[in-house]
């Protein structure tokens, strides 16, 4: 019979674990089971001691605690942090103390090495452990009492005190252990303290500050109850008049202490803790400029994967306004600052470059774009490889998976070629070309737009060519895509006349003259608004003079299939919002005066 189950979670401790089974193994007997669960650390954890590993997907402490309850077999079950240490006579001592006692708790006292001076010495069954330490490693629990209850998975901190609470010590008999059983080590690296206190973990710590708590303030049970279901509460007060809010938080004595909120009355002794921004897949890019394949890649991974997933890209040197506009509508574009953001994947696209410290991740990928070239390069990010094809692996002679970049089917466009030939007096409509010219930029629509005056202004968009005027303008406007008249009024305008006459086709405002000159809204021609930034249907008219040619591209869908059996079958917790119209504050401005 199983008289002691020890369940270890585990999580990318392989630098610590060992040293604990080297203590731990030898102690093991025939009345003892070891449960090892490993929660998806990135190097999966392997032992040569005989014990149950499982291996599980990344979900967190309480997860992993719970994975272990489910499969104990143990009269007794008892918990140890895969980096901490154990005495040498832990289970022993354990074991001969269920033999003669009964109980449904035991306490061991525990001191900690590393850094943190502080120790729990035990001298009575009746002792308490400190406000703080309200962690299941310092005690033994029978099974049988712990019954149904289980760690709550939507805490990523604190999730100890609420399974103490929910199992609830009191009226149970109690024993305890007076020698050191327990070495909780302060200075792990990575350790989830660590991380929680700078912020790192993605984890809601509620602070309440009140200097008494009396008895009319009994709305704060419900208050307390509820949020307990889902993050971390803690009061502090001088004096507690409602013990029972203890059963949904840690009541503490005023101290220093930091947490993401504060309720209550204010104190200097609160340090908040800014949550971290959070995705499912991050992109990393450090710069993105005007033109470049990772910059292509970055554009057409986000358009495809969006429909899957919450996307951020992450950029800490460049980003250009015109890459970063084009992404908006399917991911964060987040600039870095050093602040905590952590993600289920991160992908590292700079393969000189290494993802930053403030990135917590689950697991990461190495994108590489690139080819080896020199000898000296090298791929410094440590992680899983992808390459963008096979020719680009072979240069970098390492292992890896190859995944073809993404490529959009969407109908290509040549940069368009406008004409006007106008003086561009006030009813001309000076404004409405540089409104316009504005909104082809905002749409990414490349032009070059010929306007042939002898009164230029001096306002200029990128695009915008005023060339005196000529004779032979018939030349110009045969080779257009559109001639453009945005005109106020026009009693005849022999420049629509000619344009028709040559087959290009018109942009123009809703002049009274274009039926009885020809004009086919449609066939020949489309109109604009006089306030052309109220146009919901630039993209629809330009495209509709353009002509692409086929190619043989990859199939999007199959290279988004293939991420996503890489990354994991879900959706996006945060559903991507389509555009449906524009508002050109450029085109505003250049209105103001034209109505």
């Amino acid at each position: 019979m199983i008289k002691l189950s020890i369940i270890i979670p585990c999580y990318n401790a392989g630098e610590y674990i060992h040293e604990l089974l080297d203590i731990l193994y030898p102690q093991l007997t025939e009345e003892t089971e070891l449960i090892i669960v490993d929660d998806g650390s990135k190097t999966p954890f392997e032992t040569d001691y005989d014990c149950t590993v499982i291996r599980q997907e990344n979900q967190g402490a309480s997860a992993a605690r719970n994975t272990g309850l489910d499969r104990a077999r143990g009269e007794y079950i008892a918990f140890i942090d895969a980096d901490d240490l154990i005495s040498d006579k832990y289970v022993e001592t354990i074991l001969n103390k269920a033999k003669t006692e009964e109980f449904d708790y035991l306490y061991m006292s525990w001191k900690a090495f590393g850094g943190w001076d502080i120790n729990v010495k035990l001298s009575s069954v009746e002792d308490k452990f400190p406000p703080f330490n309200l962690c299941v490693w310092n005690r033994v629990y029978k099974k049988s009492m712990i019954g149904d209850v289980r760690f709550n998975v939507k805490k990523a901190c604190a999730e100890d005190a609420q399974f103490i609470r929910d199992v609830k010590e009191e009226g149970r008999k109690k024993s305890f252990i007076e020698e050191y059983m327990y070495f909780y080590r302060a200075d792990a690296k990575d350790s989830l303290t660590k991380r929680a206190r700078a912020g790192k973990v993605d984890t809601t710590r509620i602070v309440y500050y009140y200097p008494e708590v009396t008895e009319d303030m009994n709305y704060l049970i419900d208050e307390f109850a509820e949020l307990d279901k889902d993050v971390e509460v803690i009061l502090m007060t001088k004096k507690n008049g409602l013990p029972e809010l203890e059963n949904h938080a840690m009541v503490i004595y005023p101290q220093q202490i930091t947490g993401t909120e504060l309720r209550g009355e204010y104190t200097p002794l609160f340090v908040k803790v800014e949550k971290p921004l959070k995705t499912q897949v991050l992109i990393y890019v450090s710069a993105l400029y005007r033109i470049g394949g990772i910059e292509t890649w970055t554009y057409n991974f986000c358009k495809v994967m969006s429909k899957y997933y919450d996307l951020m890209v992450l950029y800490d040197k460049t980003m250009d306004e015109t890459q970063r506009r084009r992404l908006l509508p399917f991911a964060q574009v987040v600039k870095n600052n050093n602040k905590p953001i952590t993600c289920d994947t991160a992908l590292n696209c700079r393969t000189a470059l290494t993802l930053p410290k403030n990135v917590v991740y689950k697991r990461k990928y190495m994108v590489v774009h690139t080819c080896k070239m020199r000898p000296e390069w090298e791929i410094r990010e440590d992680a899983e490889k992808i390459f963008v094809s096979k020719a680009a692996k072979d240069t970098w002679d390492t292992e890896g998976e190859i995944i073809h970049n993404i490529t959009l089917t969407t109908k290509p466009r040549k940069a368009l070629l406008l004409v006007s030939a106008s003086r561009l007096s006030w009813e001309k409509g000076e404004n409405r070309i540089l409104a316009l010219a504005q909104m082809l930029h905002n749409l990414g629509i490349l032009f070059t737009w010929l306007v042939f005056t002898d009164n230029a202004p001096k306002n200029i968009v990128d695009g915008l060519v005023y060339r005196e005027p000529t004779l032979d303008i018939k030349s110009y406007i045969k080779e257009a895509d559109f001639f453009v008249q945005l005109s106020d009024q026009e009693s005849f305008c022999y420049s629509i006349v000619e344009a028709l006459e040559l087959g290009t086709p018109v942009i123009s405002t809703p002049l009274p003259v274009l039926p009885e000159i020809g004009f086919e809204e449609g066939v020949n021609g489309f109109t604009v608004p006089f306030k052309v930034s109220d146009c919901d249907n630039l993209l629809e008219i330009v495209d509709s003079n353009l002509k692409g040619f086929q190619y043989a591209k990859m199939d999007p869908e199959n290279i988004a299939e293939q991420w996503r059996k890489l990354l994991g079958d879900t959706k996006p917790t945060k559903p991507r919002k389509l555009i449906q119209g524009y508002v050109y504050a450029a085109a505003n401005i250049a209105f103001k005066d034209a109505n």
